[in-house]
């Protein structure tokens, strides 16, 4: 048992260093761009970029890139998901249009401790605070958008995109089937199927939603059915995945955290809150 937890405690100490090391790297966009380039290079902002959308992990990007491509079915070139200071600073200084997801650190940060387990609350909180505050200074470059906002009515979210942008992107129409249709590709995206780079295509507008589809029917046919996602990574509302966070709740209310906790919630209330910005309840 000594061994087993001996290892845990590696393995933990290197998930908060690859954390920590990720964090200080993703500030500098000269830095920071070419390293995510080289692993993600259709999700990284280039010359044909023409939206970013992101925000920091577990805010409700993935439901934000799925519906935005799902109501463009074009070739709309999208960066997405690096979650990193860098690429939001990268974008506003060449002023491409950036959609910035936004969530309470609670909420965020419950669900991430659910997804990460080995990275700690208080390191979590800090690379929060990190993003939130060092992006207010760029925010009029951005249309920053609550997560029940992105959630409900993304069509709405889209509209405030192209009035802030003066762009003509397609609206999403928030139906039952469409939400469902949405949910279905980000629990598809979660299994990591074979045909996972043409996903992280469409993800990026390489391609269209009918070409993602039709270049992906007989592979879902031969694929094995109903494969089961650890629900820890599927990005939708569930009861299991709302079970854990009540259950990592103790871990992020710890007094000693409390200064770190206030400080967060005040960075969500600046990024989140400024001039002309609806807010949800």
């Amino acid at each position: 048992m000594t061994g087993k937890l001996r290892a845990m405690d590696l393995e933990a100490a290197a998930a908060t260093f690859r954390h920590r090391a990720r964090r200080t790297v993703s500030r500098y966009p000269s830095l920071y761009l070419p390293l995510a380039r080289r692993k993600h290079p259709d999700a990284v902002l280039d010359g044909s970029t023409q939206i970013v959308i992101d925000g920091f992990t577990r805010s409700a990007v993935t439901f934000a890139v799925v519906a935005f491509q799902l109501a463009q079915d074009d070739h709309v070139r999208v960066a997405h998901h690096l979650h990193a200071v860098g690429h939001f600073i990268a974008a506003a200084r060449r002023g491409v249009p950036v959609l910035l997801a936004v969530r309470g650190p609670e909420d965020t940060i419950l669900s991430a401790l659910v997804r990460e387990p080995l990275v700690g609350p208080r390191d979590f909180l800090e690379s929060y605070v990190d993003l939130y505050e060092r992006l207010f200074p760029y925010r009029s470059a951005f249309l920053v958008a609550p997560f029940r906002e992105v959630t409900e009515d993304f069509g709405g979210v889209t509209r405030r995109v192209n009035a802030l942008f003066g762009t003509s992107f397609r609206e999403f129409e928030q139906t039952h089937e469409s939400v469902q249709a949405c949910f279905d590709l980000i629990e598809e995206r979660s299994r990591r199927p074979a045909w996972a780079p043409l996903l992280g295509k469409f993800l990026s507008g390489r391609i269209s939603a009918g070409e993602y589809r039709g270049a992906t029917v007989e592979l879902r046919r031969s694929a094995a059915a109903g494969r089961d996602v650890p629900e820890h990574r599927v990005q939708r509302p569930s009861a299991a995945r709302q079970e854990a966070k009540e259950t990592v709740r103790e871990r992020y209310l710890r007094p000693e955290l409390a200064v770190l906790r206030h400080r967060a919630e005040l960075a969500y209330e600046r990024l989140a809150g400024g001039p002309g910005e609806s807010r949800s309840p």
